[in-house]
This record gives C-alpha cells, structure tokens and sequence, in this order.
C-alpha cells in the first residue's frame, strides 16, 4: 500500500536526492556556488508548472523565492537549456521505477484477476528543430511532422499502479520499446485497443498465463465451429440473434482460438457512429504559443488546422456491434462484464484529457527547443506525482476530484525542504485537501472543459456489477 510517508520520500529521491547527484553528471551544476542547483531547479520547475501550465520566467522565479532562494528572471531562464533537458529526464526516469499503489477495496469483477491493466499512448507535436533528438512522422508542409514525442502510459483499474510515462520517437509504432516490452503479471487482464496486438502476440500472451480483451479490427478472417472460413462482417451479417459468445479461430494461418463476442447496438447509437466515424475535426494546430501572437480576427480567412477521418468501408458495416474477442472463458467473464471493462478502457482517454487540458502536457509559451523539452519532462512530473497524490486517500472515493491539485503544491514544496520531517504535516495536508475534494464530479467529453479526474479505480459501471 502506498502510504503518505511513502509518497513524501519517493518525491524526496527524485526531486532532491536524485537531482542532487545528478545534477553534476548532466553538467547542469559547475560551481558548487550556484544558487538555482538541481534540486531547486527541479522543484521550481515541476512545482511552478503543476500550480500554473502557463507560467511565464517571472512566475517560476517567485516559486524559487518561496524556496529561500532569491534569484532574478534573467537568471531563471539562462538555466535552461541542453543541460537541463538532460536533468529533467534524468528525474523522470528515475520517478517512472517508482511503483506507488492502492489497496482500497476493489469491485469484485476486477478482483478476478491479478491486474485489470489499460494502456494508450499521445503523440505531442515539437518544432522541427529536435527532429534529430526526436523523430516525427512527416507531414503535408516541410515544418509539419519533421518532429514529435509519444507519450506512453499503462494504469492499472484495480490498484490504481501507473507504470510511465514512457517516451519514444513519434514515427515508431506503439507495438515497439520499453512501453510495448515492459512484463504483464500472470493471472492479469490486458485491456488495450487493437493496434496493440497481432495474432502471435495474443498466443504468447495467453502461453504465459495473461488474459486479454480487446476490440475485433474489422478485416480479420475467422472459421467458426463448422470450419468455414469468413470475414467478420459476413459472420455477423448472417446472424439472427441480438448477441453473439462464440468460440471462434481467428487467422487463416494462425488459427488462434479466441471467444467473438457482438451485441448488436440501436439503430439510433448506428447513426451516430455513422456520423462520427465520417465527420471532419477542426482545430488549432497544437505545440508552440508564443506569448505575444495576435489573436486571430473575426473573418479571418486563414486556413486552420483540418483533421479528416478515412473510415474503411467494412468498419461502417460494423458499427451496428459491439465486437471484442478475448481469451477470457464464460465462467470467469460474463457478455455484459466484458462490455462494462471494455468501456472502462475509456479512463486512459479521460487520464490524457485531464494531462492535456489541465495539465497542458502538449503546449507552451516559448519557442527555444531546449524551453519546450524542459517543460514538457517537467510537466510530465508534476501529472505522475499528482496521480501519486491520488492514491493517498482520493482513489478509493471514486466521486472526488482531483483538479484541485493545483492547491496541493502550496504546501507540497515547504514539506520537501523540511526533508522527512515534513511527512506529518504532508498528512494532515492531504487529508484535509481530499476531504475538500468531495464534489461529485466527473469529466464530460461533451464540456469544453473537464470538470474533474474522474477517479477510475472505482468507476460507476463497476460498481454495478460488484
């Protein structure tokens, strides 16, 4: 279980043990004079953008004063640079070994298995500058594309674990590194789209004792129990009955024995998919924001950025079901509990909305290659210690919320300068800030905004069924 004393010292390793001794080997330290060392250089900046994403060179200098280190606004910005992108990733790498977890009371289907684990990963658009540091996936324009980070992370439902962020080149796929590598437990439950598996994946997956449940691609090939061989839209193009639990093979060659599960959706939910899946996205291009860019004008007739999406004809015929297949027999999972976990996959999309539009993940206000690769580890930072904060109390009250973190580090940075001393008065903190949290809210896709971190260790649709 992950205690508040736990908490207190894996944020002292990173942000003052760690910074310190690495502070050197990075070259961010030379003299040991320096005021802004890594240790403060660190908290001041993971800090100073946890409690404001936008925060300008000023605003970061008054988090070092609250510190005890006084330094000017020209200082704070002439340390950022080559040196402290190696620093800040440094730290982020050593607070990803970090293994925090809860032990609240988990709902019943999710206690079945040994884990309950969803994974999904962003890609964050960077100038062309770092296309050598970090490749991106081409483009329409000679800017576009020339350069871009994905972001990976793996959450587990039932303790609330987080293993991450891991970071690799945007032109990789996300079936390759550390993200794709990394174990699963024996006896958990894989909880992941598609794109994450092959035929070959899924039968090594279940050799060594972990389950899967994942969502059917469309243009698989699959010989039902007779022996015919047939696509999956003139499987279920032939089937009379609202749901179909069928044992199945999946593969022409591969012949892998998976369970097809379909249930057949309104024709009201069909038309929207219909229309989702055709519809056009518009919006800003994300990455750089310069401080002083104009706002654009009323009638302005510059093109913005335009997102198409090209849906394969076999997948339109599909979207009256809800198909996933899974190794997971009846006895141990129900029809209706493999559509509740399937939906509860959704939480990682919500866990980047909230890292995106509140934490500000993927923008920044400058426009120095070596700025935006410090804030963007920084930033990285802060979301991971708040999803820690999370497990000290809010994740078992899966009705609290979690946006009021931006409270938590005025009293966050006074308890790391008292060093373990200041892991009671970190507890009372936490307790309090938790208690205040109590508000019932939960995150909208609909909203302009997330109104909160909906909690996912307990979701509604859970706790239905436990």
């Amino acid at each position: 279980m992950s205690s508040v004393p736990q908490v207190a010292e894996a944020m002292q390793r990173v942000l003052t043990t760690h910074a310190k001794a690495m502070e050197r080997a990075t070259g961010f330290v030379e003299r040991s004079t320096a005021q802004l060392d890594g240790p403060i250089f660190a908290q001041m900046t993971v800090f100073g953008w946890m409690d404001n994403p936008e925060a300008s060179y000023p605003q970061l200098r008054h988090v070092a004063a609250s510190l005890d280190v006084p330094v000017s606004t020209q200082a704070v910005e002439q340390r950022f640079g080559a040196q402290s992108v190696a620093l800040l990733r440094e730290l982020l790498h050593e607070a990803v070994g970090e293994v925090l977890c809860s032990e609240a009371r988990v709902p019943e289907v999710l206690s079945r298995f040994s884990g309950v684990y969803v994974q999904d990963g962003t890609v964050i658009s960077l100038p062309p500058e770092l296309a050598q540091a970090w490749r991106g996936c081409g483009g329409s324009t000679q800017d576009a594309g020339q350069s871009s980070l994905r972001v990976q992370v793996r959450l587990d439902l039932a303790h609330g674990g987080m293993q991450g962020p891991w970071l690799q080149a945007g032109r990789e796929a996300e079936r390759s590194g550390e993200a794709h590598e990394a174990p699963l437990p024996a006896g958990c439950l894989y909880n992941v789209d598609s794109g994450y598996f092959t035929l070959g994946e899924m039968r090594a997956l279940g050799k060594a004792g972990c389950s899967w449940l994942t969502a059917a691609k469309a243009g698989i090939l699959l010989i039902d129990a007779r022996g015919q061989c047939s696509s999956l839209v003139s499987f279920l193009c032939a089937q009379k009955s609202e749901e179909v639990d069928v044992q199945v093979w999946l593969g022409k060659r591969e012949r892998l024995p998976v369970r097809l599960i379909a249930r057949r959706v309104s024709p009201e939910q069909a038309k929207q998919r219909r229309a989702g899946a055709q519809r056009s996205k518009e919006g800003k291009p994300k990455g750089v924001q310069r401080p002083n860019e104009r706002k654009r004008r009323a009638g302005d007739t510059r093109q913005r950025h335009r997102k198409r999406r090209k849906t394969a004809p076999a997948r339109l015929q599909l979207l009256e079901w809800t198909i996933l297949v899974t190794n997971v027999p009846p006895a141990l999972l129900s029809v209706d509990e493999a559509l509740v976990l399937a939906r509860c996959r959704w939480q990682i999309e919500l866990l980047w909305k909230l890292w995106k539009q509140v934490g500000k993940l993927d923008s920044w206000r400058s426009a120095k290659p070596d700025r935006i690769l410090t804030e963007i580890y920084a930033k990285l930072l802060g979301c991971l210690m708040a999803h820690w904060l999370t497990l000290i109390e809010c994740w078992q009250a899966p009705n609290r919320s979690l946006v009021q973190a931006r409270q938590v580090v005025q009293w966050m940075a006074p308890v790391l300068a008292l060093g373990v001393a200041g892991v009671v008065p970190l507890a009372s903190m936490v307790r309090r800030t938790s208690s205040s949290m109590a508000t019932g809210c939960t995150v909208n896709a609909r909203r302009k905004r997330p109104a909160a971190y909906q909690l996912v260790a307990q979701p509604k649709l859970i706790r239905g069924l436990g």
